[in-house]
């Protein structure tokens, strides 16, 4: 799985998720900063990325469907920190597989997950 982490995500997130062994780019390194949702949406279907996001604008089912891309994971944690974020994302996704995410709107919070 290789993740696409949304401008609102805090480069200490993404450091810590390529230091837990997963691939992850940001909009910048793809040269999309201050680019629309749905320019960011139609690069991670394009190379088949799962958005990493705190905006819930990408869960929206309207415009972006279930299974119309490689995935949504919204970030949706009362205390935003990155380090409060990664405490609980990193052992998510050591654990989860790709085939429940590919294709699924995630939402992610400290005390439970909805895979929609």
């Amino acid at each position: 799985m290789e993740l696409l982490a949304d401008e609102n995500v805090a480069p200490r997130v993404v450091e810590a998720v390529r230091k837990a062994g997963f691939v992850v780019y940001t909009i910048d390194e793809k040269g999309l900063k201050g680019a629309p949702d749905e320019k960011i949406i139609s690069l991670a279907r394009k190379d088949k990325l799962t958005i990493l996001t705190h905006d819930k604008d990408f869960g929206n089912l309207l415009h972006y469907p279930l299974r119309s891309h490689a995935g949504v994971i919204l970030l949706r944690f009362k205390n935003q920190s990155p380090d409060n974020v990664t405490r609980y994302f990193i052992p998510f996704l050591k654990t989860i597989g790709i085939e429940k995410i590919k294709g699924r709107l995630i939402i992610f919070r400290e005390d439970r997950v909805k895979i929609v």
